[in-house]
């Protein structure tokens, strides 16, 4: 199956043909080249023909252009955009799914839940919503590997076995504290709450004490540290979390971690907006409401599993 999974340019492309052959129609011919320069094209095409097939909302009775390997869609003529990025994000969980690193997990959590960890030597450790961690316990040194999400650490002290965390490339060590270490795919962030943590990212090491954050972002590698008050570290614990000028996109994507369905953004410069405030995690769509009032935005619900942010 996961040979079969278009590209994620392939699938965008596939939804900008969704857009372009409702207001175009004459581009037919254009999209049947397009169609059949590439089986990953005519693989993508399928998968956002079933992804559209399991939100269709049938109002009209115009179909969309098919060759003779595509089954033709009813589309609606409103809201169209909206409905084929929900396409698209469909298609690309599904692609995730297949991919995610939870079914290798020693421990993992799902959609809007949590889970606290008892380790061997009296540790403990709190995954948040869609995280995933491997516990080795063997030898000298007491090693967790973050897969996937985030997870919160309360380490029992023993100063003859080290306790490890690894992210990728990152690695942080400690001898006993209490941190929170995140994961997504900008980057790496640790905030501690009590004691000291070392960090190693690439071979420069860098020392944190309580009421610091380090950010290690993925692409440019630049390592931004910052002040975080101790007791908003990890405040998803307790069902609600604190940003601090931070971008919609980065609370719209936590707030995913806790919905079942989707959350879309309208469009990317409403995502780079900056947004400060304390966010509901257990009711998401309150907490979208609370995120888009302040900034001029609407939510709209077009489903109990599709919300759009606008």
């Amino acid at each position: 199956m996961h040979d079969l999974m278009p590209s994620k340019a392939s699938l965008e492309q596939a939804s900008d043909w969704l857009l372009d052959l409702q207001a175009e129609p004459a581009r037919f011919e254009e999209f049947d080249h397009w169609l059949h320069a590439s089986p990953d094209h005519l693989s993508a095409w399928a998968q956002v023909n079933r992804a559209w097939a399991a939100i269709d909302q049938p109002s009209s009775s115009a179909q969309w252009p098919q060759s003779a390997h595509v089954t033709p869609i009813k589309a609606p003529p409103r809201k169209w955009s909206i409905l084929a990025a929900a396409c698209v994000c469909i298609v690309a969980l599904g692609a995730t799914w297949l991919s995610k690193p939870d079914w290798r997990a020693d421990f993992h959590t799902g959609t809007g839940e949590t889970r606290v960890v008892q380790l061997d030597d009296g540790s403990q450790l709190t995954l948040a919503a869609q995280s995933a961690v491997n516990v080795d316990y063997r030898g000298d040194t007491r090693r967790v590997t973050l897969l996937s999400g985030e997870a919160l650490f309360d380490v029992v002290h023993d100063a003859s076995r080290p306790f490890q965390v690894d992210v990728d490339t990152v690695v942080v060590r400690v001898l006993g504290t209490s941190f929170d270490v995140a994961r997504n795919a900008a980057g790496v962030r640790v905030d501690v709450r009590e004691g000291a943590v070392g960090v190693n990212s690439n071979g420069t090491p860098y020392r944190l004490a309580a009421g610091q954050r380090l950010w290690l972002d993925a692409n440019s590698r630049i390592a931004n540290h910052s002040a975080v008050a101790p007791d908003e570290v990890a405040t998803w614990v307790s069902g609600q979390q604190y940003f601090e000028n931070a971008t919609v996109l980065e609370v719209v994507e936590q707030l995913r971690r806790y919905q079942h369905g989707w959350i879309v953004i309208g469009n990317e410069a409403l995502g780079q907006t900056r947004v400060t405030g304390l966010y509901d995690l257990r009711d998401t769509q309150r907490a979208l409401h609370a995120l888009a009032s302040p900034i001029g935005a609407t939510v709209k619900q077009y489903s109990p599993l599709l919300s759009v942010l606008q």
